[in-house]
């Protein structure tokens, strides 16, 4: 299939270069060109005139699960929001998966996720999720780019949360076997290792994970220093700092995309740059739990890829990356309190070109060659008029809902708002169900929290 966009209003190559009245042209899952093309019998037409061309977005980590969990909570800190949501939902999807083999809430899950994603002009994820196959069989239906950040736990969460070890390990190294790279021609799958924080992961499965990593050829995802609690939890057991710690283990390095990063020394800021780590920032949900604001700013200063993410849901409560970069400058600005400290360009390159790199995959410009993952936004809006510097525009006006048209790998799978690739309402209709059983039977799994009374 050969995609045309006509004369598109401001064609947003990256965050430096911004053309006008421009063609873009894709052939197959590639763009092909920039610049004025005549249209060719059987070419897909898609109007420019008034519309801002830029790459998808890419969200560099999120727990797609936890849409079933949006609003749940409010004013409590990281480890008791695990207690208090998380574990009684767990509890109840790793007994539909484990016990019954039933994968319909991470079917719903991954495509409610996905739509959200794809109609706020998201086209790539990385997932580190309760995995199952249906989660990647939804991203194949809807037409969505992923990754899998397959959780990696053996210690802290509760007993019956964690699978044995070894049984954990071969079922790691199964989806790796059945879903990276895939589709095999043009994959849109691929696979991580994800030993969810230095403290849920033992020393041995520390030494697992690097071990496969290299033997497989793999990237690597782990949540570092997201709170003061992990900190002195490292502290104490371990003498050092987190990432110092993972360190121990060879996980520190360009194949690390390392989440939060929220409390890090000087030494630690230049082990990232030292070794190309790219660290994952999520705004948001830092506010949300309490976590603390991360220093993004002297980490660009000192060289070291940033990319933006929304987090989970469930502390979020979005996953409109349009608003993430929004919130992303903004709460720097005023922590700093300096205007300059960040600015919407360092912040689209954020949510692009470095999720891009975080990924793995070839996007996240708008360059001859690169994966056709491409997104329109309708510039009609009174809040988007005028439009003086279209970069501020996005970053700072711009909102999820004036994305027309949503492209991934070459495929229009949203058109003018409405998704072409399934039945919307039937997702939002699962959702909603198979989102309140969830709920129901949590509120009765032995390890939701009961007050005294």
């Amino acid at each position: 299939m050969t995609i045309l966009i006509q004369t598109a209003s401001f064609i947003v190559c990256d965050a430096d270069r911004v053309l006008r009245d421009q063609d873009l042209l894709i052939e197959g899952n590639r763009i092909a060109g920039i610049g004025r093309f005549a249209p060719q019998p059987g070419w897909d037409i898609i109007p420019g005139h008034g519309r801002t061309v830029m790459p998808g977005l890419i969200n560099a980590h999120t727990h797609l699960y936890q849409n079933f969990l949006k609003g749940l909570n409010d004013g409590v800190p990281l480890v008791d929001w695990c207690a208090q949501v998380l574990y009684p939902a767990a509890d109840v999807i790793h007994a539909d998966h484990w016990q019954a083999h039933d994968e319909r809430l991470g079917y719903a899950w991954s495509l409610a996720g996905a739509l959200e994603m794809i109609q706020n002009g998201t086209t790539c994820c990385i997932n580190m999720d309760m995995t199952m196959d249906a989660v990647f069989q939804a991203w194949l239906d809807i037409g969505f780019r992923g990754v899998g950040a397959v959780t990696l736990v053996d210690q802290w969460i509760p007993e019956c949360l964690r699978r044995e070890p070894a049984l954990m390990r071969q079922e790691a190294l199964g989806y790796v076997e059945r879903w990276h790279g895939v589709p095999a021609e043009n994959p849109r799958i691929h696979i991580m290792l994800a030993p969810s924080t230095p403290f849920l992961a033992s020393p041995e499965l520390l030494r697992w994970t690097a071990q496969q990593r290299d033997r497989l050829g793999l990237r690597v995802q782990i949540h570092v220093a997201e709170t003061r609690y992990e900190v002195e939890n490292i502290r104490n057991i371990a003498g050092t700092t987190p990432l110092r710690y993972l360190d121990r283990f060879g996980l520190v390095d360009q194949r690390l995309t390392a989440v939060h990063c929220v409390h890090m020394d000087d030494e630690d800021l230049g082990l990232l740059r030292r070794r190309g780590v790219v660290v994952v920032h999520n705004p948001k949900s830092n506010m949300k739990l309490g976590s603390g604001i991360a220093p993004v700013p002297r980490m660009l200063e000192l060289g070291i890829l940033v990319a933006l993410a929304n987090d989970g849901a469930a502390s979020n409560d979005l996953l409109d990356m349009f608003e993430e970069m929004r919130s992303a400058a903004l709460i720097q600005k005023g922590v700093a309190e300096n205007p300059a400290v960040l600015s919407a360009r360092q912040v689209f390159r954020m949510a692009t070109e470095y999720g891009a790199q975080a990924c793995g995959i070839d996007a996240g410009t708008l360059d001859a060659g690169k994966l056709a993952d491409v997104v329109i936004v309708n510039l009609r809006r009174p809040h988007l008029v005028p439009v003086h510097d279209i970069i501020n525009t996005l970053v700072y006006c711009a909102k999820g809902a004036d994305v027309e048209t949503v492209i991934i790998d070459g495929r229009v799978v949203m058109r003018e708002r409405r998704l072409e690739t399934m039945n919307e309402d039937d997702i939002i209709v699962m959702a909603e169900e198979r989102g309140r059983d969830l709920r129901q039977r949590s509120l009765q799994s032995p390890l939701f929290p009961r007050t005294e009374e």
